[in-house]
């Protein structure tokens, strides 16, 4: 695959194109910002992205399925929902790797963290060492505490755990989604530094900072999500995730062609 010999314009052309919401279709973000408060984001958003592997319109169906007995105000019905109860609601559901029982067992961990913090947001910032340069240790540690919390053992790879050296890209998906805030993503926390951010870093995004020269790294790990996110700081440094929604637009939507697009 040829590198782009224009990067920093081609970045432009595809933030000026693409960073809209009218582009989010087949997107999990879509399942998020189908609530208003920051605290049933919060849920919606790490459940959506725990969830976001394969088909994107699979993963926005899955979503809905999992939150809807938790109704319009998920954090509130959470907080006075039992284990048993959960278990009943999700029983016939299956996604991928998961079922019921094992989102019955992440959600009860959601709710444990909310029963000693005000919200997802200050469980994370516990975790961070401001003198980090990134968020993969307080990533970590907010998916350990979620373990830690859940009533019932879950799947390691329902969330991954950038500490075991994984890319992690639904881990840092939603983070993303929470932390920043422009035209796309809701930003719904008020105190994480999107300049630490690390790129959600898939097949799709993968591929995106091949084509720009951005990531040299074959292997899809952590390694490679902090090189793809040193490259795209050099373009934006205060906010390195600014491009990341429109790189993986032309591998995800089907009407979009990646050829085209990066190199028109």
């Amino acid at each position: 695959m040829p590198s782009c010999p224009d990067p920093a314009g081609t970045l432009s052309r595809l933030y000026a194109t693409y960073n809209d919401r009218s582009w989010l279709d087949p997107d999990p973000l879509l399942v998020v910002l189908g609530y208003e408060s920051a605290a049933d984001m919060e849920v919606a958003g790490l459940l959506s992205a725990a969830l976001a592997l394969g088909n994107a319109r699979l993963i926005m169906k899955a979503a809905r399925q999992a939150l809807e007995p938790l109704g319009t105000r998920p954090a509130k019905t959470l907080a006075g929902m039992g284990d048993a109860t959960l278990r009943r609601h999700l029983a016939g559901f299956t996604y991928r790797f998961f079922d019921g029982g094992h989102l019955a067992a992440f959600l009860g961990g959601i709710r444990g963290i909310l029963t000693d913090h005000p919200s997802i947001e200050d469980a994370f910032l516990a975790h961070d060492d401001p003198a980090q340069p990134d968020y993969a240790a307080a990533a970590s540690g907010l998916v350990r505490e979620l373990a830690e919390r859940s009533p019932r053992a879950w799947p390691s790879n329902l969330l991954p755990d950038p500490g075991r050296g994984s890319a992690s890209k639904r881990t840092f998906l939603f983070l993303r989604w929470m932390v920043r805030k422009d035209a796309v993503d809701p930003g719904v926390w008020t105190r994480a530094d999107p300049g630490r951010l690390l790129v959600p870093l898939d097949t799709h995004m993968a591929a995106a900072c091949r084509r720009l020269g951005f990531l040299r790294r074959s292997s899809v790990d952590l390694a490679a999500a902090r090189e793809a996110t040193a490259s795209l700081r050099a373009y934006s440094p205060d906010d390195p995730l600014r491009y990341d929604f429109c790189m993986t637009r032309p591998g995800i939507r089907d009407d979009l062609d990646p050829d085209s697009c990066f190199e028109s």
